[in-house]
């Protein structure tokens, strides 16, 4: 009967494909989507860059769970036990991009258009290779968001959805 390797054929290639949409497989450049920053929330799905819905970027993979992300604004992700290891996130966003989510203790960043009311803050200027806020002298800016590795500072400004 030919139904049973048919059957096991399909579920390795469902395997595979799970695997290579997790962040197990996920390596330092990589994008993922994260729904929620949160202990036991969902898993977050590896992305492709250039999607709407990629909110964060892998700046750092580390081998241990239970170590410290470099200095910097970075979110975090960890798996503990078997093949622990620890994601440290930044923001995938580029000059002009807006989001929303970004006062939120536990949802995940959503990029929206500047003009949607739920906009909260916006990228003006995006730096590389400094991690240091005088990377935003002379802009209108209300604040930086800064990363070591890769070295990086966002200039961002507040948007009429950010609260007070």
């Amino acid at each position: 009967m030919i139904v049973a390797p048919i059957v096991v054929v399909g579920l390795v290639v469902a395997g595979v494909i799970g695997f290579l949409n997790s962040p197990d497989s996920a390596a330092v450049g990589d994008c993922l989507q994260v729904t929620e920053f949160k202990y036991n929330g969902d898993e977050p799905t590896k992305i492709d860059c250039n999607d709407q819905n990629a909110n964060v970027k892998i700046a750092v993979k580390l081998d241990d769970s239970s170590s410290e992300c470099p200095t910097g604004d970075y979110d975090s992700y960890s798996v503990s036990g078997r093949g622990d290891y620890k994601l440290c996130l930044m923001i995938n966003a580029h000059e002009g991009d807006c989001f929303a989510n970004v006062t939120s203790d536990t949802a995940g960043y959503k990029r929206v258009p500047c003009t949607d009311p739920t906009a909260e803050i916006e990228f003006l200027k995006i730096v590389t290779g400094q991690a240091d806020e005088a990377a935003c002298q002379g802009l209108k800016y209300d604040g930086a968001v800064k990363y070591s590795e890769p070295a990086t500072t966002m200039c961002a400004v507040a948007k009429g959805g950010a609260s007070a």
